[in-house]
């Protein structure tokens, strides 16, 4: 029986060449796949007749897509899909991504909780970033979810607007959390298209006016704040713990 795979996309105001990019990726897909896009307010009309499943929320949540991405692949789980990735409207992916994360998954003796696939990072403009991987890190466009998983999805949308910006890591501290067993693809299949100040720094590249940044003083300082019983309270809601060093 064919695995149904449901690749789950949010997106809020990019323009519509950026998304077509995503869209072109997913549909060339050598196992075939269904695209869920879900509108994180700022719904774009002309996906409702692009061939993939358009779902709207009726307002932007500003968390980075937490809300809108645990929303589709709920949705995807709660259809009974076989597998759950996911893909930032400003990235893609490569044609044999689906197919590597199956492989992945098929070569282990019992079948893993998640797969993390491999990815390449560049700049807007193309060019190459080479940079080691942080500890803790598995970003969002690098997990493929397999059944064990989804019990974890609904994790992201309870994750508190000041963390909001390192819910990739929040969420992953929540899969290793509840046992989740993980394992990787052989190599990239993820390209990650970054506007972060440290990847333009890492290239040698001059820093436009609008690179982002993550100010882990300010989220670190916004955990130290609560009272053990607020950090309690935290931690069950994400379902992990909290560590900030």
């Amino acid at each position: 029986m064919t695995a149904r795979i449901a690749i789950v996309t949010p997106y809020w105001q990019e323009p519509r060449a950026v998304l077509e990019n995503c869209l072109a990726s997913v549909a060339a897909q050598s196992v075939a796949c269904d695209h869920l896009l879900v509108a994180d307010g700022a719904a774009q009309d002309w996906l409702d007749g692009a061939g993939v499943r358009h779902l709207r929320l009726d307002r932007n949540h500003a968390d980075h897509g937490n809300v809108a991405r645990a929303m589709g692949a709920l949705l995807a789980a709660g259809e009974g899909y076989d597998a759950i990735a996911f893909l930032d409207a400003d990235n893609r992916i490569d044609p044999d991504h689906v197919a590597l994360c199956l492989a992945a998954a098929g070569e282990q003796d019992s079948a893993p909780d998640v797969v993390v696939a491999r990815r390449r990072i560049e700049l807007p403009c193309g060019t190459p970033v080479t940079v080691s991987e942080e500890p803790g890190l598995i970003d969002t466009n690098c997990l493929f979810l397999l059944p064990g998983a989804y019990p974890v999805i609904a994790r992201w949308a309870l994750i508190p607007g000041p963390l909001a910006a390192i819910g990739d890591r929040v969420f992953h501290a929540a899969l290793v959390s509840a046992g989740c067993r993980m394992v990787h693809t052989a190599r990239a299949s993820v390209t990650y298209v970054s506007r972060w100040v440290v990847h333009y720094a890492a290239s040698g590249s001059a820093v436009p006016a609008d690179a982002q940044s993550l100010d882990f003083d300010s989220i670190a300082g916004w955990v130290a704040a609560l009272s053990p019983d607020e950090r309690r309270a935290l931690e069950r809601r994400v379902g992990a713990r909290i560590t900030l060093a």
